[in-house]
């Protein structure tokens, strides 16, 4: 890479166990994209550690592709799908907006402008990277139907359950 070409630092899983950054040229921003600088990136502790032990069937390759993914499984692969950054770059209405971004782990990055999708400016940016994970927890308790006045057991404590439990808790309150 030539000096003064924008370089981003994105994270590689390059086999079992194991994981590098490597340097990736930022090309001239295109028509309809939005540059963003990454500030928060979730790891998804499932599929991510599936990925980064090298655990995905070759069944699944095609179905867990991920928007933006660079390689290919098993490796070397650059994963992820869930990133909060600013825009530095693009539309005037986003520039210096936070927004969400389905991405894999990279330090700058370019997408189509309606996959920014800003993020509220009553929400803290450290809690707008679980916005994936919200997505499936709500699809969860959509498909579960509880029932307003029955029992509800979520089992798993993780990210998704506790936000699972969170969506029961907070519709019964509001009944």
């Amino acid at each position: 890479m030539s000096r003064g070409e924008l370089t981003a630092e994105a994270l590689w899983y390059v086999g079992p166990g194991r994981a590098e950054i490597r340097q990736e040229p930022v090309n001239p921003l295109a028509e309809g994209m939005v540059r963003v600088r990454a500030r928060y990136g979730g790891i998804s502790r499932g599929t991510e550690a599936l990925i980064a032990a090298g655990k995905v069937p070759s069944s699944e390759y095609q179905r867990m592709r991920s928007p933006h993914m660079g390689g290919s499984f098993p490796f070397p692969v650059k994963y992820g799908y869930s990133t909060v950054g600013r825009v530095e770059a693009g539309p005037d209405r986003l520039v210096g907006r936070d927004v969400f971004a389905l991405h894999p782990h990279q330090t700058v990055f370019d997408v189509p402008v309606d996959a920014a999708l800003p993020v509220p400016r009553d929400v803290p940016i450290s809690r707008a990277v679980l916005a994936a994970n919200m997505e499936t927890a709500l699809n969860a308790t959509w498909d579960a139907d509880p029932l307003p006045s029955g029992p509800v057991a979520v089992v798993g404590a993780g990210v998704v359950g506790a936000l699972v439990g969170f969506l029961c808790a907070r519709e019964r309150a509001q009944r």
